[in-house]
């Protein structure tokens, strides 16, 4: 882009025009800024006396954004996949009629979830409890059952999930290959 010269005319700014101008729109950012920031402080002054008053910033938060949510099912779910995870890890008791604190986890059900979310992550078969006790028992047990929901559900998952997008992207369904091949095995 050529620029214009003083005097030219035309409708292009010459160099101390648009010299003017970006100074303008960066005074406006710098105030905008300021603005924010003044914002942020008065938001923060709010959140300590909200925790102040018994209300965490995550529940103002999760509060809010399922308050403005556009689509109220997104936060519906979201709670579902948590609720979920939660289960999985063994933190609550899954109840069938949806109290999600029915009944806590016991000890027992917590250490085997524990070792359950490790076989899962594939993560050292090694507990943090004394070996041989009831609880790295409990844990490997676990740990064991973990690997063998991956074992037994990944690959048909895998599976279902590529057939699915097959259809959605009208192709074939990808082949049935082993998600794990064997490290010496070339593809």
């Amino acid at each position: 882009m050529t620029m214009a010269t003083a005097g030219h005319n035309s409708n292009e700014l010459t160099d101390k025009e648009r010299q003017a101008l970006f100074a303008h729109h960066v005074r406006t950012d710098i105030s905008i800024e300021a603005k924010i920031a003044e914002l942020r402080e008065q938001k923060k002054a709010n959140r300590k006396l909200a925790q102040n008053d018994g209300f965490p910033s995550a529940k103002i938060d999760h509060y809010t954004k399922a308050l403005q949510a556009e689509d109220k099912q997104k936060p519906v779910d979201k709670h579902r996949s948590e609720k979920e995870n939660l289960i999985w890890l063994g933190l609550i008791h899954e109840d069938p009629n949806g109290d999600l604190l029915a009944d806590r986890a016991t000890k027992e059900q917590k250490i085997f979830a524990a070792g359950q979310a490790a076989g899962l992550m594939a993560r050292d078969r090694v507990s943090n409890y004394d070996a041989g006790s009831v609880d790295d028992k409990t844990w490997l047990s676990g740990w064991d059952d973990g690997q063998r929901i991956v074992r037994e559900n990944l690959e048909s998952a895998m599976n279902k999930r590529n057939a699915a997008k097959a259809v959605s992207n009208k192709e074939e369904p990808a082949s049935e290959e082993d998600p794990f091949p064997d490290a010496d095995t070339v593809h």
